[in-house]
């Protein structure tokens, strides 16, 4: 995992310049915190994404993560907030599935499951965290939908629940 970075800049390269959000000329969000932890888990390459600040800072963060994050088969955002945490996840039936199931989490507060999701990234399976995942509590079914094409179209909606609050905590997982 890397280190905590004031700056808001840590986080995976893009593999080529087509899975990158298109550049912006702003600068990054002084308030926002992030760190990255990648894992080879038994054959599940999986990614972990942290960030922490304003609405607007997460959003430009959030939305710049490399498209492979919501090209893979399973995504998942969790948000906290002082008032309240999300969970959305998005989970193909096949790794090139078009269309994925989308389940929503709500309630108080997240409690340990982003640290058992890291603590779990160097050895669990695929089936592992996914189990951790959705495990967390019950899930409302929101049905199949088409996969979005980029992170702003994964997590823009979920992250509009929390626009009034000051500071939220967000975090990716994909595998």
């Amino acid at each position: 995992m890397t280190a905590t970075d004031p700056a808001g800049t840590a986080g995976r390269a893009p593999e080529s310049a087509t899975d990158a959000e298109p550049a912006t000329d702003a600068e990054p969000a002084a308030d926002a915190v992030s760190a990255t932890a990648a894992a080879t888990a038994t054959g599940t390459d999986a990614e972990f994404y942290f960030f922490s600040g304003s609405p607007d800072a997460l959003a430009r963060r959030l939305f710049a993560l490399p498209r492979d994050v919501v090209r893979r088969r399973l995504w998942a955002l969790l948000l906290q907030g002082p008032h309240g945490a999300h969970i959305q996840t998005q989970e193909r039936e096949t790794p090139d599935s078009p269309t994925g199931r989308v389940r929503s989490w709500e309630g108080a507060d997240l409690g340990p499951l982003p640290a058992r999701l890291v603590a779990l990234l160097p050895t669990a399976s695929y089936r592992e965290l996914r189990a951790a995942l959705l495990d967390h509590g019950s899930y409302t079914d929101l049905g199949t939908v088409p996969c979005p094409p980029s992170p702003r179209g994964a997590f823009g909606h979920p992250l509009k629940a929390h626009a009034a609050e000051t500071v939220v905590r967000a975090y990716v997982l994909a595998l």
